[in-house]
């Protein structure tokens, strides 16, 4: 190692240095988060906004995605509504007893929402395993989708990204 500056006096007090934050072991990794937990969808977050591939993927987009999970392996509904804002992704978790009436009929907002998809957990799973298409999602009854279907097409490198960075979390099912 190179110094530069004034001469060391050898006679001098050595300072403190905390060693044991720089050379901690690192904590131990925490287990995999259920996929449709609030726990995963921190990850999710987390993953969004640190991925170059996703962020160049959703360049230019804005508007929030509601996407919404019925009949949870705990037995909930869970809404996720995730807000791009300039690359910035944050989102707002809502989770109830299923069925829940509240989530369940809640009326789509066109003002707030681009887009809102409702799905049972069972076929979120089949997408994100590849068990089943975004076609096959949309062919599905059990799968529906709100919003400008033209602007939603007009998006779909938003959606695909999404999919692709969420199949690429560690997590349980």
């Amino acid at each position: 190692m190179f110094r530069t500056g004034p001469p060391v006096d050898a006679a001098a007090p050595v300072p403190y240095f905390p060693t044991h934050i720089l050379y901690r072991t690192p904590p131990a990794m925490s287990a995999p988060p259920r996929y449709w937990t609030p726990a995963f969808i921190e990850r999710f977050v987390d993953r969004m906004n640190h991925d170059p591939d996703f962020q160049k993927e959703i360049q230019g987009f804005e508007g929030a995605i509601e996407l919404r999970c019925l009949d949870t392996p705990d037995g909930k509904d869970v809404s996720a509504t995730y807000t791009f804002d300039e690359g910035f992704v944050s989102v707002k978790v809502d989770e109830d007893a299923a069925p829940s009436a509240r989530l369940r009929e809640q009326p789509f907002d066109r003002k707030r929402l681009f887009a809102r998809a409702t799905a049972p957990y069972a076929v979120w799973k089949k997408l994100d395993t590849g068990e089943m298409t975004a076609v096959g999602a949309l062919a599905s009854p059990d799968y529906r989708i709100e919003g400008s279907k033209m602007k939603i097409m007009l998006n779909m490198n938003v959606f695909n990204a999404m999919s692709v960075l969420a199949a690429g979390i560690e997590k349980t099912y």
